[in-house]
């Protein structure tokens, strides 16, 4: 009898790690999957000179775009060629890291189902967005992060034109380049929501999609309403520290946060007082996307 149970537990093991040994192959594989389809989704975007900031009153009627005080120090900025992720990353991808790295689980979203489709940009806090970046260039053996500040100026603006909106034509057309009311209204359940599956509407001519729209966009930079009085020239990170971190993009209202150069803010984690989005959920405004450097 002992002999038999002895017997029993190796077949009972060898199950086990050939069970393990399964799941792990599987995980590399769906890790190498991801990679993959993340990396092929990369668009390169062409080093060059910019002038980074409202450029309002060097085009057009000659005067700012913005209402913000924060971006009117036109600035020279020079940037190193790198890759930019053509679109955002999705639910559906963000579900899958979570399954392959087993981190912890997208948070429940505040506003309803229909901004958790597979195809709708993923809404999480500032580090869990870091950290994915940081796992793709882990898997990759690239050097992959979020944007910063600049390289996200300079794409939006196809590679610094002046574009106020990072669109197809630099202009905001209902029904060409951006949802009408009623379309909104469809993508989001009748909520009339801003935000919309990836890849609705022409790209900006570098072939980004949803550049200042459809979410606020996490910046690698922690935020300084100052910055552009003193940012280096080339190829700036944004201040050492700080308390919240800079975001691009529409979130509703009017469209001046969807304007290329429009600067906005937010706490790493994006809660009100009080509530853990854990439990709480997060609004779909906190989307974001990835950069490979050289």
């Amino acid at each position: 009898m002992k002999y038999k149970f002895i017997f029993l537990l190796s077949i009972t093991s060898i199950a086990l790690v050939g069970c393990d040994n399964d799941q792990s192959t599987e995980n590399k594989k769906q890790a190498q999957e991801l990679v993959k389809h993340s990396l092929d989704n990369m668009v390169l975007v062409k080093g060059g000179e910019f002038l980074m900031g409202d450029f309002g009153p060097l085009v057009g009627d000659k005067i700012p775009f913005s209402i913000n005080s924060d971006d009117k120090k036109l600035h020279r900025v020079v940037l190193d060629d790198f890759k930019i992720s053509k679109y955002k990353v999705t639910n559906k991808d963000f579900n899958s890291y979570i399954k392959i790295t087993n981190k912890e689980k997208l948070p429940p979203s505040a506003w309803g189902k229909d901004v958790l489709a597979d195809n709708v940009s993923v809404s999480i806090p500032w580090e869990m967005a870091h950290s994915y970046c940081l796992w793709l260039g882990v898997m990759s053996g690239k050097n992959v992060n979020l944007p910063t500040e600049a390289q996200w100026e300079y794409a939006a603006r196809s590679r610094g034109e002046y574009f106020p909106f990072a669109t197809n034509n630099g202009k905001l057309e209902k029904g060409v380049n951006i949802p009408t009311y009623e379309e909104k209204e469809q993508m989001t359940g009748g909520l009339g929501l801003p935000y919309y599956p990836i890849g609705k509407y022409p790209p900006n001519p570098l072939g980004l999609y949803d550049m200042g729209l459809s979410g606020k966009e996490w910046i690698y930079d922690w935020y300084a309403a100052d910055y552009y009085t003193y940012s280096p020239q080339k190829n700036p990170t944004g201040p050492q520290s700080g308390k919240k971190k800079v975001l691009r993009g529409y979130a509703g209202g009017d469209y001046q946060s969807a304007l290329t150069m429009f600067r906005q803010s937010s706490l790493p984690v994006p809660v009100l007082d009080g509530s853990k989005y854990e439990e709480d959920g997060i609004t779909p405004s906190y989307v974001f996307r990835c950069v490979v450097n050289n």
